[in-house]
C-alpha cells in the first residue's frame, strides 16, 4: 500500500534532495581539499620565513672571538652549532634575537646574533646556524681564526662603497675565495643603502656577499650612505668587536688586534652629522692609540680606516678633502702623526689615489722606506658605477699616483709579512690586472713627532710580563716559545742585543781598570784577608 501511494511528485522530489546532498558533499570535499592546499602553502611560507638567510661573520671581542649573524623573516630563536671536522662532536651556542621593523617593512625584519668564544688560532671551524626547528638549519660554512704568531703572512681584502649594482661584485667574490683573506674590511657605503626599499636593499646585498661574509669576517665601518635614521640598519645589521648590539649610535668606532697588527676603524661622519660626539670619538681615539704605543714591540703596525679621507686630487672643490681646511684632516692628522699611524685607508671618493709618507700638506719624503710621516690610501673605485670621481689634475706633491682611468672598478690587497715589511697592491676587478703596489719597510715605529733614534723599553712586552709572573723561571715567554704571543719586533731585539753588545765592549775596554782596582785593593791586605777569611769559615762549615 505504502509503495502505491508514492507519486511521481514524490519521486521527482527524492531526486532532487539527493541531488542537493551530492552538491554539498562534493562542496565540502573541494573545501577540505582547498583548505588542505592553504595549509600546505602556509606551511611553505612559514619555512620560509624561518630559513637563515644574509649569514655573515666578523671577528670578536678577543682573537679568541668569532661572531656570527643571520636574518629571519619570522622570530625564532638564535642558535648556531660548530665543530672542528667531527659533528658528533658539535658544541651548540645559543645567542639573541633583535627585531627590525622602522623603515624595514620589505625586509627580514629578524636579525639573529651568537658570539663564539675561546676558539684556537690557526682552526678550522664548520658551522650551521638554525632556530628551534632543525627543519631550519642551514647549509654548512667554515672559517678559520687568524694566526697569532710570529712567522705568518697576514692578507687582507681592502674597498669601499660597494652596492648591489657594482658590475664585478661577482668576480670580487670569488677573488676573496681564492686568495684566502683573513678579513675583508669594507670601508663605508654599504649596499647603496642598507635601508632602500624598506629593506629590500639591505637584504639584497647581504644575500650576495653571503657567500665570502659567511666564512670570512666582514669588517665594516658607516660612511654618509649609512646615517639615514642615526644609522639604524647599519647598527642593526652588523656587530663589530668590543661594541654591544645593536651598536650605538653614539659608539660607531672600534679597533682590534691580528697578529702585529693594531687596527683602528673610526667615524669620520661624527664631523658631519653628529657633531656631539666628536669630542668623544677623538678622547677614545688618543687613548687607544696611546694604549697601542706601549704595546708597540709585540704589534708594530697601526693601521687606520675611517670613510672620507685626508687628502684627495679630485676636481670637486666641494669635497671635504679638497678643501685647504679640511674638517677630517684638521681633526685627525695632528693624531695620526703624533700616534705614529703608519697608513690610513679611506673611500668616499670614487677613485684610487696613493700619497707619500705626508703630514701638514706636505710629502716628508719620496719613498717608503722609513716613512716619517702617515701614508694615505683612497681606494672607493668601487663606487663608480653610482658616481664616478674624476681628477685631471694632481692636488699636490705630496701625491704620489693617481689612477687616471675612470670608471675601473678595483680593489685593495693588503699583506703584512712581519714587523718591518707590509706589501700594499691595487687590482682591478675584471681581470685581476695589478694597478699599483708599494712596499712599506719601516723598522722604526714609533710616534712619527719623537726623533728616529728611539729606545724602546729593552725587554719588550714579553719581558715585562715575565718579569711580572713569580711563578715563571725560564724565558719561554720572554723569547716568544711559549705559542701564547705574537713576539717581538725587530726593534726591540736589536736593542736587546745592541745593549748585549755595549756591555761587553765596556767590559774589553776597562778591563786593565777593573783588574788594577781588584790589585789595589788587595795591596791594602785588609779586603783580602776579609775574603779569605770568608771563604775559610764557609769551607769550615761545610765541613
Amino acid at each position: 500500500m505504502a509503495w502505491k501511494s508514492f507519486s511521481p511528485g514524490h519521486s521527482m522530489c527524492f531526486a532532487f534532495l539527493l541531488y542537493l546532498g551530492c552538491l554539498f558533499a562534493s562542496a565540502a570535499e573541494i573545501g577540505k581539499k582547498v583548505e588542505l592546499r592553504a595549509n600546505r602553502e602556509n606551511l611553505k611560507l612559514s619555512e620560509a620565513s624561518l630559513k637563515p638567510q644574509q649569514i655573515h661573520i666578523s671577528l670578536g671581542d678577543t682573537a679568541t672571538d668569532m661572531t656570527i649573524m643571520w636574518a629571519t623573516r619570522a622570530h625564532d630563536i638564535s642558535v648556531v652549532e660548530y665543530h672542528t671536522g667531527d659533528r658528533q662532536k658539535a658544541v651548540k651556542v645559543e645567542g639573541e634575537t633583535m627585531k627590525l621593523e622602522t623603515t624595514n617593512e620589505d625586509g627580514a625584519k629578524y636579525l639573529h646574533r651568537v658570539c663564539l668564544k675561546g676558539l684556537q688560532s690557526q682552526v678550522k671551524y664548520y658551522y650551521n646556524v638554525h632556530g628551534e626547528s632543525m627543519d631550519t638549519l642551514s647549509d654548512q660554512f667554515s672559517f678559520t681564526m687568524p694566526p697569532v704568531m710570529a712567522g705568518n703572512t697576514h692578507s687582507f681584502m681592502v674597498y669601499g662603497d660597494l652596492g648591489t649594482e657594482t658590475h664585478n661584485i661577482q668576480f670580487l667574490l670569488q677573488e676573496a675565495l681564492n686568495e684566502k683573506y683573513e678579513a675583508v674590511f669594507h670601508i663605508g657605503d654599504i649596499a647603496y643603502d642598507l635601508n632602500r626599499g624598506q629593506g629590500q636593499i639591505g637584504d639584497k646585498f647581504l644575500q650576495k656577499i653571503e657567500k665570502v661574509a659567511a666564512r670570512t669576517p666582514y669588517m665594516t665601518v658607516p660612511g654618509d650612505h649609512e646615517r639615514y635614521d642615526e644609522f639604524l640598519h647599519y647598527r642593526y645589521r652588523f656587530s663589530m668587536p668590543n661594541l654591544p648590539w645593536p651598536m650605538p649610535s653614539d659608539n660607531l668606532w672600534y679597533s682590534l688586534d691580528v697578529g702585529p697588527i693594531h687596527f683602528v676603524l673610526y667615524s669620520t661622519e661624527v664631523f658631519f652629522y653628529d657633531e656631539v660626539n666628536i669630542e668623544k670619538m677623538l678622547v677614545w681615539l688618543k687613548a687607544d692609540l696611546d694604549k697601542a704605543n706601549t704595546q708597540r714591540s709585540a704589534r708594530p703596525w697601526i693601521i687606520a680606516m675611517g670613510h672620507r679621507p685626508m687628502y684627495c686630487s679630485v676636481d670637486n672643490f666641494h669635497e671635504d678633502c679638497k678643501r685647504d681646511h679640511s674638517i677630517v684632516r684638521t681633526s685627525l692628522e695632528d693624531v695620526f702623526y703624533a700616534e705614529g699611524v703608519d697608513l690610513i685607508i679611506s673611500g668616499h671618493e670614487h677613485y684610487y689615489e696613493r700619497t707619500w709618507p705626508v703630514y701638514n700638506k706636505k710629502a716628508v719624503q719620496y719613498n717608503y722606506r722609513e716613512p716619517a710621516a702617515p701614508i694615505h690610501i683612497t681606494i672607493g673605485t668601487l663606487g663608480s658605477v653610482y658616481m664616478t670621481d674624476k681628477s685631471t689634475n694632481v692636488g699636490g706633491q705630496w701625491s704620489a699616483f693617481v689612477l687616471s682611468e675612470t670608471g675601473k672598478e678595483s680593489f685593495g690587497r693588503l699583506k703584512v709579512f712581519n714587523a718591518t715589511h707590509l706589501h700594499w697592491e691595487v687590482r682591478e676587478c675584471s681581470n685581476n690586472k695589478l694597478v699599483d703596489q708599494i712596499w712599506i719597510i719601516q723598522p722604526y715605529h714609533r710616534p712619527f713627532n719623537l726623533p728616529r733614534v728611539f729606545i724602546p723599553n729593552p725587554l719588550g712586552e714579553m719581558g715585562e710580563k715575565w718579569l711580572e709572573n713569580e711563578n715563571s723561571l725560564g724565558l719561554e715567554s720572554f723569547l716568544g716559545l711559549s705559542g701564547s704571543h705574537y713576539g717581538d719586533d725587530y726593534q726591540t731585539k736589536l736593542t736587546v742585543l745592541c745593549s748585549v753588545f755595549v756591555i761587553c765592549l765596556l767590559g774589553l775596554m776597562l778591563r786593565k781598570k777593573v783588574l788594577g782596582f781588584i790589585r789595589l785593593c788587595c795591596l791594602k791586605q785588609e779586603p783580602c784577608n776579609k775574603l779569605k777569611s770568608a771563604v775559610h769559615n764557609n769551607v769550615g762549615a761545610n765541613v
